[in-house]
């Protein structure tokens, strides 16, 4: 059988038709409710499909819906795209996307989509080919959040995450159907001819997770692979200089920054110089937090740990981005402010402190981490680092474990209630805000403005709210910005790869030259 089956593989190869995709962070699952975060949701991608679908440049396309309107300031009505099957031949209904969109409301789980799911009231069917999704209040950005939400087969809607992870219960209506599913290893997938979009140029795609990137980049020079993610910048050149191999940018929306505890009255990881817990959580002075983001050299971090691969960062979008403000300048880094700052905040002698980060989730994220604790030691505090696996980290991170650790978000949405609400609104699990608010940062005045922002129909007057609510985070430092990712990927020629802001690497988007 083996034989066999090798035999098919090499002639898969010789035609050109299968597809192999270096992922740089892995996946943790094949629910497609369970967790929320850009490698579980690319990947999740090739087998669901959504109601509404994001472009390469987050903008809004049809997806199972084939079109929508809104038929009052809260209810929107959605004509559903006609002969859709899952890969089983079962045919897509109704009761398919209410049980999905409850099912990712309701799933326990440490990073949710209740954070896009929390306005939805009721979904009703008055006709077999229609859907009527009833919020609780005006819900501008509501197609855009469906789009986060994988629609499953109802006769899955109890499996559990197992039965999802041994492809049982994984039955889209994707352009892929589920192979083959090794934890930290690969995913293998096949064509799903069935699929109601443009058909795939690919019949079998292996998105292998090789999160070292020396074994990314090896696997591709080798030709283990066809394309790979997060081509590390000091790979650029001997990649350029090989005619077999390309590069491919883009600019992304992956914010990064760091967060601090915000909640808890003693932190765990800052002590005095000889150990022992402080009496009082340092981060509720804004001081203190002002006084860290002074110390940061962000030109220096783009220019040299970045190697030129990124963009310095004032909130959550470049200026100009929609919700953004032109009153928030570019961070000044100022060493000698920052240690004045921690002296009037009654820290002379500093304090020592442990950073937090992952190191194989972000593009450099360790040497990210490495580089800010020097520039915090500079000002006087003696920091320390630990960093570890995404699939460890994300776990504590979420659960607000830490005193001062690196975040990102990516973006996705192209404006900036979708990162506020997730990363600095109070935290509350029931209503789906702070869903990622790992400093548990709360400030009632933020909140306010954006239950306002979110529920304001009108763009421009949205945007003004979101505006003044990105005064709030960043002049109250709820969060530290450092830079914008941007995108680079390798690939060997004659394949080509159309970026997305959003960051996901999917095997639609890659097309043979030509």
């Amino acid at each position: 059988g083996a034989l066999a089956g090798s035999g098919l593989a090499a002639r898969a190869q010789q035609a050109g038709d299968s597809l192999r995709i270096g992922l740089a962070a892995p996946n943790t699952t094949m629910d497609p409710h369970l967790q929320s975060n850009a490698p579980n949701n690319a990947v999740a991608t090739h087998i669901f499909d959504s109601l509404v679908n994001n472009d390469e440049a987050s903008r809004t396309q049809p997806g199972l819906a084939s079109s929508w309107r809104t038929l009052d300031e809260t209810h929107w009505e959605f004509t559903l795209r006609e002969g859709v099957t899952f890969s089983d031949g079962t045919a897509l209904t109704p009761d398919d996307i209410r049980v999905s969109i409850e099912r990712a409301t309701t799933l326990p789980s440490t990073s949710s989509f209740r954070t896009y799911t929390r306005t939805v009231k009721a979904i009703t069917s008055p006709s077999s080919g229609k859907l009527i999704v009833e919020t609780h209040a005006p819900d501008p950005l509501l197609t855009n959040s469906l789009s986060r939400i994988r629609i499953i087969s109802a006769r899955f809607k109890d499996a559990t995450t197992a039965e999802f992870n041994s492809g049982r219960a994984a039955i889209g209506s994707g352009p892929f159907v589920l192979r083959e599913f090794v934890p930290n290893s690969h995913v293998r997938l096949a064509r799903n001819d069935s699929h109601w979009g443009p058909k795939s140029p690919w019949s079998e795609v292996t998105l292998r997770i090789v999160t070292d990137d020396g074994a990314r980049v090896a696997a591709l020079l080798s030709g283990g692979l066809d394309v790979i993610e997060e081509l590390p910048t000091q790979a650029l050149d001997r990649l350029t200089r090989d005619e077999r191999f390309h590069a491919i940018r883009g600019v992304s929306s992956r914010f990064v920054y760091f967060a601090m505890d915000q909640h808890r009255d003693v932190t765990p990881f800052a002590t005095d110089l000889s150990g022992v817990p402080l009496a009082k959580n340092p981060f509720k002075d804004l001081r203190v937090r002002q006084a860290l983001g002074l110390a940061i050299n962000r030109a220096a971090l783009v220019e040299r740990v970045m190697e030129g691969n990124a963009l310095v960062a004032s909130q959550f979008l470049p200026r100009g981005g929609a919700g953004t403000s032109p009153a928030l300048a570019e961070p000044v880094f100022d060493p000698a402010r920052a240690t004045a700052l921690l002296v009037e905040a009654g820290y002379p002698k500093g304090f020592r402190l442990t950073v937090h980060g992952p190191n194989d989730r972000y593009v450099n994220d360790a040497k990210i981490v490495q580089a800010v604790a020097q520039m915090f030691t500079r000002i006087g505090l003696e920091t320390r680092v630990e960093v570890m696996p995404w699939s460890v980290y994300s776990t504590k991170a979420s659960s607000a474990e830490f005193s001062c650790f690196l975040g990102a978000w990516g973006v996705n949405t192209g404006e900036t209630s979708n990162p506020m609400i997730a990363l600095n609104a109070s935290y509350d699990r029931n209503a789906g805000t702070g869903a990622a608010n790992g400093g548990r940062y709360s400030n009632p005045l933020l909140d306010a403005k954006l239950r306002e922002a979110v529920r304001t129909l009108d763009d421009d007057r949205r945007n003004k709210l979101l505006a003044e609510a990105s005064e709030i985070v960043f002049r109250d430092v709820a969060v530290i910005p450092l830079h914008h990712e941007m995108l680079l990927l390798g690939a060997r020629r004659g394949i080509q790869y159309v970026t997305r802001a959003d960051q996901y690497t999917l095997a639609m988007g890659v097309r043979k030259a030509g």
